[in-house]
């Protein structure tokens, strides 16, 4: 993973202040919570100091209750303890809503990546051809049309 740093889990602040930011997980125990010293801060007034944390281990990312006030909420049920995570996991700390996202449990290659031998199948994407637009007659641009001499 470390040589692939975009395949390393994510949580992605998905409802709540500071929705849009994302986390990489790593393999030390990251702390979560409002305190300016945790090594995820999210502001929410909800939120303990010390909240939970999350870690990557060889088996899997693991989330863990620190006894807040609020809970630790995953899949609207509350935890006590350490929790396993699964891709598609959402995780409420106070407010704010984190959504777990693990590519390296992808069933396919994330977009744009590959990481095998390229597939024999595999015909490159060609753009949909596109009709030309059909010009106006001369009239209709503006133009005036040619006095014709019918006398000739």
């Amino acid at each position: 993973m470390e040589e692939h740093p975009e395949l390393m889990p994510l949580l992605t602040v998905s409802g709540g202040a500071m929705r849009g930011l994302s986390f990489r997980v790593g393999r030390d125990p990251q702390l979560v919570g409002r305190a300016p010293s945790a090594d995820i801060v999210l502001a929410d007034p909800h939120l303990s100091r010390r909240h939970a944390t999350v870690q990557a281990t060889p088996d899997g990312v693991v989330l863990t209750d620190l006894g807040s006030t609020n809970g630790t909420w995953l899949n609207d049920q509350r935890i006590a303890g350490s929790v396993p995570l699964a891709d598609g996991d959402v995780i409420r700390l106070g407010r704010t809503d984190l959504r777990f996202f693990d590519p390296g449990v992808a069933r396919t290659d994330p977009v744009g990546m590959s990481f095998g031998q390229p597939r024999r199948d595999q015909r490159p994407t060609l753009p949909l051809p596109v009709p030309p637009t059909p010009r106006p007659p001369v009239e209709a641009r503006g133009a005036l049309p040619l006095a014709v001499d019918a006398h000739r």
